[in-house]
């Protein structure tokens, strides 16, 4: 940043090397690749690219994980092809997952409800045995853990946490609580994840991230908008208080303050009709500049030429929106055009039938 800058920003008042600043206009906000790569990525990216695309990459979690499978998957690049639970987007259940995967040893700390492919609610049963999850673990080249949720809900006779909810025929309201997990409990499911990853794969990069997906509900006395907020913000501390203790190849993914913090920055909305999921154009924006900063340049042309357009879009929601209006004001136009063509014509030949 030049000095005269610097100054501007605080005159003569405080130190001021290497100081981050926020975007002080609306101007980077209309290019979002930069705006992410300039004021959202600095201190979070790798020195350089560490992955090739045929690493396997193991994703677990909430939304960025499944979105970014897919993503390398429709590109042709390796990533898990195997079956995890869905959901495991808090830190007592990914760490379940993990521990029980690596050791064959569960925590013992979480039940395993999950919902199935027939919308039924069950108890999770892995689609292998354990060695063959293991040698998943071992061989991997990168895992991606999306955090999503920090309320819990818990069994008050053993301790243990649900990976999910509680299903209706199990629940007991005088012995099963919803809880907001605190922070130190959060930091600490995840150093002990990665220490399980560490004990079977020393040299695989670990990317954390955290979930722009609000709250679809709470059971707490409070808004869910606000619950939402204290949620996410746990999580958040909690991952900060992690990688503050520079664990090696340890990487956070700032997708969160893309979606949250610049979101309400853009001349259009982050998230879609649902007003919960991610609009496809940040999802593209975010996976391209992940591809880049962890594959390399090369890989990401290779991934933008494999995204289909309808699902992907390269161009923001208001961009598109541009474009079909200044179709349909050319089409109206022409409409209008032949209409008035026509209209003449028809004039010009009843005049000529009067002669």
């Amino acid at each position: 940043m030049p000095r005269d800058d610097l100054h501007a920003w605080a005159r003569h008042r405080w130190h001021q090397e290497r100081v981050q600043r926020f975007p002080e206009s609306f101007e980077p906000y209309d290019d979002v690749p930069r705006l992410f790569r300039e004021f959202v990525l600095p201190g979070h990216a790798p020195a350089a690219p560490l992955l090739r695309p045929q690493d396997t990459v193991v994703t677990l979690g909430s939304c960025f994980a499944e979105e970014l499978r897919e993503v390398l998957q429709a590109a042709g690049f390796g990533s898990d092809l195997f079956w995890v639970p869905a959901g495991l987007n808090n830190t007592f259940a990914l760490l379940d997952f993990v521990s029980w995967s690596t050791t064959g040893t569960a925590t013992h700390r979480a039940y395993r409800y999950e919902r199935s492919a027939e919308g039924e609610i069950v108890e999770w049963s892995a689609g292998h045995d354990q060695a063959w999850y293991a040698r998943q673990f071992r061989e991997a080249r990168a895992f991606v853990f999306t955090l999503g949720l920090a309320e819990v809900w818990l069994d008050r006779q053993d301790g243990r946490v649900f990976w999910r909810g509680v299903p209706e025929h199990v629940y007991d309201e005088r012995r099963h609580e919803l809880r907001l997990t605190s922070v130190t409990e959060n930091a600490d499911n995840l150093r002990q994840t990665i220490r399980l990853v560490r004990e079977v794969n020393p040299t695989a990069a670990i990317v954390l991230t955290l979930s722009p997906v609000p709250l679809l509900a709470t059971f707490r006395d409070m808004s869910c908008m606000t619950a939402d907020c204290v949620s996410k913000s746990v999580l958040r501390v909690a991952l900060d208080e992690v990688l503050g203790g520079a664990p090696r190849d340890v990487y956070y993914w700032p997708a969160f303050e893309l979606v949250k913090w610049a979101g309400a920055s853009f001349d259009w909305r982050a998230y879609g009709q649902d007003a919960r999921h991610v609009q496809r154009y940040l999802v593209r924006c975010v996976m391209d500049a992940f591809v880049e900063s962890f594959y390399g340049p090369e890989a990401a042309a290779r991934l933008r030429a494999a995204l289909p357009e309808d699902v992907y879009p390269s161009r923001p929601p208001h961009a598109l929106r541009r474009s079909a209006t200044q179709a349909h004001r050319f089409a109206r136009r022409a409409r209008w055009k032949a209409g008035h063509e026509l209209a003449r014509a028809a004039a010009w030949a009843l005049r000529a039938l009067h002669v």
